[in-house]
């Protein structure tokens, strides 16, 4: 016999899939950071997908520097538990864009997904 959890498929520990695709055009130095961890230092000259699963309850802070020459940029495209996030609600980003072809940091700062997610979807606030 199953116990209660096993039965009703409760996952003990709660986590946010996420998934962050960075396509280069050209080659250029790239600084990718998830809750102030560097996930990613290196010269990025293939589409690379960065994967984390962070707590439920976690923010979800993303932060990306470029050091790039004339005309390379980096696009991105980002999911959060299979919603889309980039470039979708790219206007919520600073700057707002979800295609970074400047020296300066690019942001994306996400208090709690869930609450965050159906206010910015138009669904109203949660408490």
């Amino acid at each position: 016999m199953k116990n209660f959890s096993e039965a009703t498929a409760i996952r003990h520990s709660l986590t946010l899939d996420l998934a962050l695709t960075i396509t280069p055009l050209g080659s250029l130095p790239c600084l990718v950071k998830i809750n102030q961890s560097t996930v990613f230092e290196d010269m990025i000259d293939t589409r690379t997908t960065v994967t984390r699963q962070l707590p439920l309850t976690d923010p979800v802070n993303i932060s990306i520097q470029i050091y790039r020459n004339h005309p390379d940029a980096i696009q991105l495209a980002l999911t959060i538990d299979g919603e889309e996030i980039l470039p979708k609600y790219q206007y919520l980003a600073n700057p707002p864009t979800d295609y970074i072809d400047f020296n300066q940091v690019w942001t994306l700062n996400i208090p709690n997904f869930y609450i965050w997610l159906h206010e910015a979807s138009g669904q109203g606030w949660i408490v």
